[in-house]
């Protein structure tokens, strides 16, 4: 059902903002937190763009913005940790006020989901799919899960590529 694949990223520069939610509480605060983080990177030179990013393998598509969201558990088990993250260029570190953290580079292992996929049953498959292919391949997870978004999620049409879901893989 799903086509696991691996890619090399490089360490990035994020503008992040955190907060503790569950899945109810995501639906409302994941939206303006991305707007948010936007805004901060604005004055940072902006966020990213996925042309920028060939790792991502989207050169034939215009170049969207780029956010990584980062759960440190599953937020329909209850509140965990979330973070948005908008990547900018590295050389703006310390150039403002605002919440920034380095990205290590990573291998990582993912899966592109179309925004039909992305419905909650199918959404947490892709989610087990990835990390169970990660152990069949003798490898390990290095960190918590993410969803990297390089489109406008809610413009797609059921059919279009809207986000990928990685694992951090040693």
């Amino acid at each position: 059902m799903f086509e696991i694949k691996m890619r090399e990223v490089p360490e990035q520069l994020v503008v992040t903002e955190q907060r503790s939610v569950d899945q109810a509480q995501l639906v409302e605060w994941l939206p303006g937190a991305m707007a948010r983080v936007a805004r901060s990177a604005d004055g940072l030179g902006g966020v990213t763009g996925s042309s920028s990013m060939s790792w991502l393998l989207r050169s034939d598509h215009p170049s969207e913005p780029v956010f990584i969201v980062i759960y440190e558990g599953n937020p329909n088990d209850g509140p965990v940790g979330v973070e948005v993250c908008a990547p900018i260029d590295l050389a703006r570190e310390g150039a403002a006020d605002v919440a920034m953290r380095r990205v290590p580079a990573h291998r990582e292992a993912y899966v592109r989901l179309t925004r039909a996929q992305t419905e909650p049953a199918t959404l947490g498959s892709a989610y087990g799919a990835v990390e169970q292919w990660i152990g069949t391949q003798g490898l390990e997870v290095a960190a918590a899960p993410r969803e990297v978004y390089y489109t406008d999620y809610f413009a797609a049409a059921p059919a279009d590529e809207v986000f990928d879901v990685a694992w951090p893989i040693r």
